[in-house]
């Protein structure tokens, strides 16, 4: 297999790129994928691609309902290959040596008769997007040139979920979750910081912060980052002395 691999590669490179051009929809462009790796690897009875929305995983292409059933046993229980490849760290283990690592999953994993899985990271640039998750029936079904098939196969899924509409979306509303936890943050700071420094309560807090964007007409974000601003400026022999901000205007 070894002296074979190199020209494996070149045919699952075109093979893979491909089927991410020829494809209408992300699922079939995944399926596709997924299921190239898997005709590659003999030792690989079923595989996944497993793809973060909202940032939560979720199994966008199977070969077959085996991978799906796997995929759901680590969502359920919280632990597993595809998990830890979410972090960023490849795994490649038996599943009978390693059960005290996912002892619910190795469980799972044993009463469907699979005994080695290879979980690889799916990267765009910085950001891990997703996980490509091979599974054999064999204890070492999966070895170093089995790795580079997956990383091709990764590196091939990266493209097409980053192309899609699908991605597009999710990561749009994961940019606007974001924003919106930072201005719930900043609010919530400038709340605490005029209770602190106005000795009042959480409610007339509130009512400072409400009459302020009121009488400037900005927004309440807007007044808090300027409180922010403010208390971050005062002294602090001022603050020892018990010199206060003025409330927000």
């Amino acid at each position: 297999m070894s002296e074979r691999l190199p020209l494996q590669l070149q045919a699952a490179l075109a093979e893979l790129a491909l089927a991410v051009f020829t494809s209408r929809t992300l699922s079939q462009n995944l399926e596709r994928l997924v299921g190239v790796a898997c005709r590659m690897l003999p030792s690989c009875a079923s595989g996944s691609i497993a793809i973060l929305v909202d940032g939560q995983p979720t199994t966008a292409a199977v070969t077959d309902h085996l991978a799906f059933e796997l995929d759901l046993v680590q969502y359920d229980t919280g632990e597993g290959p595809c998990l830890t490849a979410l972090g960023g760290q490849t795994v490649r283990f038996a599943v009978l040596d390693q059960s005290e690592q996912f002892p619910h999953f190795a469980i799972g994993a044993a009463d469907r008769r699979i005994r080695s899985v290879l979980s690889t990271p799916i990267r765009h640039d910085d950001d891990i997007i997703g996980t490509l998750n091979l599974y054999s029936r064999q204890p070492d079904g999966f070895d170093e040139q089995a790795q580079r098939v997956a990383d091709v196969t990764a590196a091939e899924a990266s493209t097409a979920i980053v192309t899609s509409r699908i991605y597009e979306q999710a990561r749009q509303r994961r940019d606007e979750l974001q924003v919106v936890h930072d201005e719930e943050a900043q609010i919530s700071q400038a709340q605490g910081a005029l209770m602190a420094v106005q000795l009042c309560s959480a409610e007339q807090a509130t009512g400072l912060l409400t009459h302020a964007a009121d009488a400037t007409g900005d927004d309440l974000v807007e007044v808090a980052r300027r409180i922010l601003d403010e208390v971050t400026r005062q002294p602090t022999d001022d603050a020892q002395h018990g010199s206060r901000p003025k409330p927000p205007h």
